[in-house]
């Protein structure tokens, strides 16, 4: 699980962040934006402007996800924006026709670091054992791809809805850019909440947390400003010493590059959704 390796890696800030400087991941894991919890199904460079999930797997595992209290949290590598959630009660959805519940108020842009997001109340009717794909859907410019023109992107992650009680440990919910890192011996400000009760942060939308400084223990490069900022949210006083920052240079690696080559050089258009849940593609 990705937030189990992110805690484990901690343990060894320094050779992490030696190693964040390196592109050999880049484009390889991941889109624009991805999910940091719910663990979101394996990404593909040949199908994240797919929908329904862009992904060329199904559902291989599933997240236990509260009843009640639920957040989701975005690892964001580069600017997105008209961020949607949405969520399919079944057990395996492959049409965009399922995904007709919206649980997270459109979020009208993102910048690079991380965010979190609390969702709607599901409806009464879901219980203790219910499967459902929650579905990320954004809009992004990437370079070189598309005339440089906004393209849909799509992620998904697959969960089984069950008791707060049995949700073990805490949710990575925390919200920080990477900005917030971008200059050396800087104090940084992070807005961090404890298990899956922090709100959202970001354009038109307030936080329920209340922010909290910590100084960082290492300058970042300039380069690092389009990075990624990984945090853990093992308490206010740790922040800074198992604060882990990974960053992901992709307009100017690998990324571009794996797309080329799954053969999707030609222009990808952008698709809006219809109020009966269908979509229409616009220039």
């Amino acid at each position: 699980m990705r937030f189990a390796a992110i805690l484990s890696a901690t343990a060894t800030m320094a050779g992490v962040v030696r190693a964040a400087h390196g592109d050999g991941d880049e484009g390889s894991i991941m889109g624009p934006v991805a999910f940091l919890w719910p663990d979101d199904r394996n990404w593909s460079a040949a199908a994240d402007n797919n929908g329904p999930c862009g992904s060329t797997e199904g559902v291989t595992n599933r997240t236990l996800f509260p009843l009640s209290h639920g957040s989701v949290a975005l690892t964001i590598a580069d600017e997105a924006y008209k961020v949607a959630f949405y969520v399919a009660f079944t057990n395996d959805p492959t049409r965009q026709t399922e995904f007709q519940e919206q649980v997270v108020n459109n979020v009208t842009e993102v910048a690079p670091g991380h965010q979190c997001y609390k969702i709607d109340p599901v409806p009464p009717s879901t219980t203790a054992g219910t499967n459902a794909t929650i579905q990320l859907q954004y809009w992004a410019v990437y370079e070189g791809e598309n005339n440089n023109q906004n393209q849909t992107f799509y992620a998904c992650a697959d969960v089984t809805f069950v008791e707060d009680a049995d949700i073990v440990g805490s949710v990575p919910c925390f919200n920080v850019t990477a900005s917030d890192f971008s200059s050396e011996g800087s104090s940084s400000t992070i807005s961090a909440g404890s298990g899956a009760t922090t709100g959202p942060t970001g354009p038109g939308v307030g936080s329920s947390a209340a922010p909290t400084t910590a100084s960082e223990t290492s300058g970042l490069a300039a380069g690092a400003k389009a990075g990624i900022a990984v945090g853990s949210i093992a308490g206010v006083a740790a922040l800074a010493a198992l604060g882990v920052f990974v960053y992901a240079r992709k307009r100017h690696t690998g990324y571009l590059e794996r797309r080329r080559a799954s053969k999707m050089n030609a222009p990808i258009p952008l698709n809006k959704r219809k109020p009966d849940g269908t979509s229409v593609t616009s220039a």
